[in-house]
């Protein structure tokens, strides 16, 4: 589904994203599983349990080969351990998608409250996706559950969750997924770069009550490697002079 992203709150948001009300995030796996698409395992999230008034809210982002060499999923996700996930071309990405998907994740079962009801209250999500393949950034906006999205509750197993993309949550619902491609994104580069994504919660109030956010890069390249270039052209041009003498 083509997203035509909504700004939902201006870039004011950014400057509040470090005043997090909730535990640091942390690499994790996420409650209770992967509930999107098949053979998709969990892990390498980085984690934010949310501080609200009802209890935590469990928010999570990733980065995984979308496409590999064989225009296939795999289950690489190349993270630091942090927040950082890096990716190579590969010969297996169609020319209109990135070669790797964002996960996002939200569970709200603690606060004994289902999505739809915390929505109802005032509550409210935004992702951020960078659509600045530099180092500097330029965000599009959205509300998550404005789009389609995998649907579940802690009970729901790997691969279980209901698909809606009406826009509207499933009812009594605690946990939503999905897996976005760049190239879904209007107006968002599918080249590799340097990507910012985060996902906050807001209370009813529009207060920013805590994010996680990662960053995708392209596979940095080895500092020996340009020396290693350098030093085998300066050998193949002296054995041409050595011929040529």
């Amino acid at each position: 589904m083509e997203l035509t992203m909504r700004v939902l709150k201006n870039s004011a948001v950014a400057a509040f994203v470090s005043v997090l009300l909730g535990t640091a995030a942390q690499a994790s796996s996420v409650a209770p599983d992967i509930i999107f698409g098949s053979g998709n395992a969990n892990g390498s999230f980085t984690v934010s349990n949310v501080t609200t008034a009802r209890g935590n809210v469990e928010i999570g982002l990733r980065a995984k080969l979308r496409y590999n060499d064989a225009g296939l999923p795999e289950n690489t996700f190349n993270w630091d351990g942090v927040d950082t996930y890096s990716f190579a071309p590969t010969a297996g990405t169609p020319a209109n998608r990135s070669v790797f998907n964002f996960e996002w994740h939200v569970n709200t079962e603690a606060t004994k409250r289902s999505i739809s009801q915390l929505i109802a209250s005032g509550a409210s999500a935004l992702l951020e996706v960078d659509i600045d393949p530099t180092a500097g950034t330029n965000f599009l906006s959205y509300d998550p559950f404005d789009f389609d999205a995998y649907y579940g509750t802690n009970a729901t197993p790997n691969g279980g969750g209901t698909y809606d993309n009406t826009g509207t949550p499933v009812a009594g619902a605690t946990v939503a997924q999905n897996s976005v491609n760049y190239g879904f994104i209007l107006g968002a580069p599918v080249e590799l770069g340097i990507y910012d994504i985060r996902l906050s919660i807001f209370n009813t109030q529009n207060q920013l009550l805590g994010s996680t956010a990662i960053k995708v890069t392209p596979v940095p390249v080895p500092a020996a490697l340009p020396l290693l270039v350098f030093a085998l052209g300066g050998l193949g041009f002296a054995g041409r002079r050595r011929k040529a003498a």
